[in-house]
């Protein structure tokens, strides 16, 4: 493994605290702004084929982050594209950055108005393969590629991949319209104090950053954007609890939690492009 020292993604500092540790690599918090990030990770040339393979190396085996399609994110899309945009009336152009097997991109092509055009973008040859045999609008394509303004760009669980998310969103704004709206979705790990309040496995070093609220506001608001609205779900289900444990046993570990304890949150945030 090519490892590389980096300072903080979203301050720039390089003070840091140790924060856990996973199949060989440190997750560390910054002292200033408290982002938590992997550190030392990949090289950007290993970060970048890992993606696209959707492996990584450790010092367990490899780390395999294909996972499969999932159904009911279909649903849970629609509900969430409702709640979010309730004032949707006229066709809109959306765009999803690490659209997967496509789920959200089927969603939205379902509840958006008439006339409406959804294209998806993932590095990832499987899932695009996957998506395309079953008829969803799912591409190849880098970021930097796309030509076109979008009236809305989604980003579902993709912000903790991106090693440089100042770098990265100043893609999202070129490919935004002037007042468009980005729908980014994350957890808020870095609001907890302690791992032990981490409900999950912290899948390093697929995951390189962990964002909490403070965070996110101050990325976005560098990057020009205004929250206007968040959206919270809870991850600690018992349904989540009971899957984790036998996935754990399998795995020959014994994991004890309770649901309904972590103060952990996913939060999907409803940012304008303001400049």
């Amino acid at each position: 493994m090519r490892l590389e020292h980096v300072n903080c993604p979203c301050c720039g500092d390089g003070a840091t605290t140790a924060w856990a540790a996973e199949a060989g690599y440190s997750l560390v918090r910054c002292n200033t702004c408290r982002l938590l990030y992997v550190n030392p990770r990949p090289s950007m040339e290993d970060i970048s084929a890992a993606n696209k393979l959707g492996e990584h190396r450790t010092e367990e085996g490899t780390l395999v982050v294909r996972a499969h399609r999932d159904e009911k994110l279909v649903a849970n899309f629609r509900q969430l594209i409702a709640e979010l945009f309730p004032e949707l009336s006229v066709p809109v152009r959306w765009l999803d950055v690490g659209a997967g097997y496509g789920e959200l991109v089927q969603a939205a092509q379902t509840i958006l108005p008439a006339g409406s055009t959804v294209l998806g973008i993932e590095p990832m040859s499987a899932k695009t393969r996957h998506a395309q045999a079953a008829g969803i609008n799912v591409v190849d394509v880098p970021l930097e590629e796309i030509r076109d303004q979008y009236d809305v760009v989604s980003l579902i669980n993709v912000f903790s991949h991106i090693p440089d998310f100042h770098e990265f969103g100043a893609g999202l704004r070129r490919v935004l319209r002037p007042g468009g709206t980005l729908l980014l979705q994350t957890g808020n790990a870095a609001d907890l104090e302690a791992r032990d309040d981490y409900p999950d496995e912290l899948y390093l070093p697929d995951h390189l950053v962990f964002a909490g609220e403070t965070q996110m506001h101050r990325i976005l608001g560098d990057l020009g954007f205004r929250i206007e609205r968040a959206s919270y779900q809870r991850l600690d289900s018992l349904a989540f609890v009971v899957r984790s444990a036998v996935k754990h046993l399998l795995r020959g570990k014994l994991l004890l939690q309770m649901p309904g304890r972590s103060p952990f949150r996913i939060v999907t945030y409803r940012a304008t492009l303001i400049d």
